[in-house]
């Protein structure tokens, strides 16, 4: 579950999906990362959070010194606090700055990470320590007002739904209408939450997975737009241009 050599996730250049979630604290500052093709410096101390299916990216030479922790869903799932659920959601990639008084704390807490995966491997306990650093990290980043716990939840399921369901349901009103809330007061929750609305979130969501189809050359450009929920791939182009400024074909080409 837990690493403190190299970074373990992530090669070099090839970029590539991961299939787990992953805490990512490096230790010296130097060069850059990629999370789903945006680009980020690495930072000592600095902290990021990846999600399955999120493409994670080091450029060669060289790997960043860094601590990282993984776990598969059955951890995840675990996690009681849906604030702390939504610290892995793909729709902003945040750095974690750690602060001065609180990096030996936090080396201690992952150090009885490592102990307790190269132990025992008591899941309550493993769970109990993960939990503990991320409400650090919660506290650590720039959040928008808290809505109410009741709010919370809706919010991790409509998050859940929209991952499952972006590709065919593009309406707010679908997903408002499984969470047992209004498409108005949906979106009145995010832009407090988040400042996004629904469809925004959708559109990167889309977006993002676009990206991977066409860095990963699987499927053709036709068979991605279909399989986002486009009509015809031009419409699929002229998305892809506007919030890009490339067309599907220039970023294929430029991606490699």
């Amino acid at each position: 579950m837990a690493s403190d050599s190299g970074l373990a996730l992530g090669d070099h250049a090839p970029s590539h999906r991961i299939s787990f979630f992953a805490i990512v604290w490096f230790s010296e500052t130097g060069g850059t990362h990629h999370i789903d093709f945006e680009s980020f410096p690495v930072r000592a101390n600095e902290v990021f959070l990846l999600a399955p299916n999120q493409v994670h990216s080091i450029p060669a030479p060289t790997l960043p010194p860094a601590r990282t922790i993984v776990f598969a869903h059955d951890i995840f799932d675990r996690i009681d606090e849906p604030h702390l659920r939504q610290l892995f959601l793909p729709f902003e990639n945040i750095a974690f700055s750690i602060p001065d008084a609180m990096q030996a704390p936090l080396t201690h807490l992952f150090d009885l990470i490592l102990l307790e995966c190269n132990g025992l491997a008591d899941i309550a306990l493993l769970l109990k320590y993960t939990t503990a650093f991320l409400t650090h990290l919660y506290r650590f980043g720039k959040h928008n007002p808290q809505v109410s716990g009741a709010e919370d939840h809706r919010l991790v399921k409509l998050f859940h739904l929209m991952q499952m369901h972006y590709r065919q349901e593009k309406s707010a009103a679908f997903y408002a209408r499984e969470i047992g809330l209004t498409a108005k007061r949906v979106n009145e929750l995010l832009r407090e939450k988040m400042g996004t609305t629904v469809s925004k979130l959708l559109y990167r969501l889309m977006l993002i997975e676009a990206k991977r189809e066409l860095y990963h050359r699987q499927h053709s450009v036709k068979e991605i737009a279909y399989g986002l929920g486009f009509s015809d791939q031009s419409y699929f182009a002229r998305f892809f241009k506007k919030q890009t400024g490339l067309t599907p074909e220039e970023f294929r080409g430029g991606a490699r």
